[in-house]
């Protein structure tokens, strides 16, 4: 197929979106021809990629949109970015209105920014219109605001204000509404969507993180072996804001700390919450056992995850949690909280979700199951390996692909070549479709 995707954050250099960009595109270029409108920031790294032979041959971009450098204030470059983001939906219809005009694609896909609130305007095209993986409606409760400092605090309770204003935008509901499909990522957004549409009629969860085979090599070679003794290692990382309530895991450690625990915690991050945190830190007498930030090369970040024994980020809103399930990969034990994206990731079997409860019952929680795991390193070990297996085997570039092509097929009811080599051998494999892939609409 001819397929347009709307991608402003596609970059192979950088993370998080940019990843989910760069990583759809890749993967959906192995069975169709890609035409991606994506923001003029990435062009030199677009540019810098092709040289070095990464772009496939049958992948075209084209770009959109203004930018201005990033904001030194971390919170201030969040804003800019949706701003920016704002601007490059406007501008993109138009762009992809003169690509259609000559291209003729069977259909146009949005794949990032992956949220809800902004409408893509690709469903005006007349073709069919895929919209996500998309999130944004996991929730923030009132009662944790008292662990976040008041630039977090005035943020979430923004993002609170903008939800509800959301649902009620023309522009959001005819967006979502003239979707052929809709993916979200997570159970709280597919409930928005389906209240939203009317109907489930349309929409599946899939996730928008996943690994290729290679991907997979490269941090489940950790795995084995894994030396459970000596100080407790704990990580997390991403960007530091509010939302990802690592003062809820301070005021755990803090307890932990006065049960006798020997651990060391690495933030390998920075965020505009991180001033906050090392003042509390300090208060809650952990200055020797936290280490802020760091930049490290991939191998050294590999290496950091594979001496790593648990990955502890109780969030309320991840996506899906990329560096979650990388460490997971790597065999480490997540405790997270019970919401967004990494509830789909981890069980039971595997790791630890913190039902969302109040600031002191989710510290008592966490700090208890750290103290199990200190006293019984078996538990790295049992639960890390199944970690590994888990995101091995369900969160795969090959899931991921044999449900968008599903999709794709059911919308634009496309046969020929694509019907007999692509969709009909996937869909008669027998494979675990109950993380990221979902079957086809009906």
């Amino acid at each position: 197929m001819k397929v347009l995707i709307s991608a402003i954050a596609c970059n192979p250099y950088l993370g998080s979106e940019s990843y989910f960009g760069w990583s759809a595109v890749k993967c959906l270029a192995q069975d169709h021809k890609l035409c991606v409108i994506t923001g003029n920031r990435n062009r030199p790294d677009l540019a810098r990629a092709e040289a070095e032979g990464l772009v496939p041959p049958n992948v075209r971009f084209v770009y959109a949109g203004e930018f201005k450098e990033w904001h030194p204030n971390r919170l201030l470059a969040r804003l800019q970015d949706w701003k920016e983001y704002i601007n490059f939906s406007k501008d993109s219809l138009a762009v992809a209105r003169e690509l259609h005009r000559t291209e003729k694609f069977d259909l146009v896909h949005h794949v990032t920014i992956a949220t809800w609130r902004v409408a893509s305007p690709m469903w005006q095209l007349g073709i069919p219109f895929i919209f996500g993986p998309i999130c944004g409606n996991e929730p923030f409760p009132f009662r944790l605001f008292p662990i976040l400092s008041p630039v977090g605090a005035a943020f979430e309770l923004l993002r609170k204000i903008s939800n509800v204003i959301s649902r009620f935008s023309p522009g959001v509901r005819r967006g979502i509404c003239g979707a052929a499909h809709v993916f979200a990522a997570t159970t709280e957004t597919e409930q928005l969507i389906k209240t939203m549409r009317g109907s489930g009629k349309g929409i599946s969860q899939l996730s928008p993180g996943f690994y290729s085979a290679a991907k997979v090599a490269e941090f489940s070679r950790f795995t084995p072996g894994k030396n459970a003794n000596g100080v407790l290692r704990l990580y997390a990382a991403g960007n530091l804001g509010g939302q990802k309530c690592i003062a809820l895991a301070f005021q755990a450690l803090s307890r932990v700390k006065k049960r006798g625990v020997d651990f060391h915690y690495h933030l390998g991050a920075s965020g505009p919450e991180v001033p906050y945190l090392k003042k509390m830190a300090a208060r809650l007498g952990l200055t020797r056992e936290v280490l802020f930030g760091g930049t490290m090369s991939r191998e050294d970040y590999q290496r950091e995850l594979g001496n790593t024994h648990v990955y502890l980020l109780p969030s309320m809103r991840e996506t899906v949690g990329l560096t979650m399930m990388e460490a997971m990969l790597a065999g480490c034990v997540p405790i997270v909280a019970d919401n967004g994206g990494p509830r789909l990731a981890v069980t039971e079997d595997c790791g630890y979700k913190i039902p969302v409860s109040t600031p002191n019952r989710m510290a008592e929680e966490i700090a208890n199951i750290i103290v199990t795991i200190d006293r019984n390193r078996k538990i790295i070990s049992k639960k890390g390996a199944k970690a590994s297996i888990k995101i091995a085997t369900r969160f795969t570039e090959d899931n991921y692909r044999r449900t968008i092509n599903a999709v794709y097929l059911s919308v634009t009811k496309c046969g020929g070549e694509f019907e007999k080599n692509v969709c009909q051998p996937a869909l008669r494999k027998n494979v675990d479709k109950s993380a990221c892939c979902p079957p086809p609409p009906a």
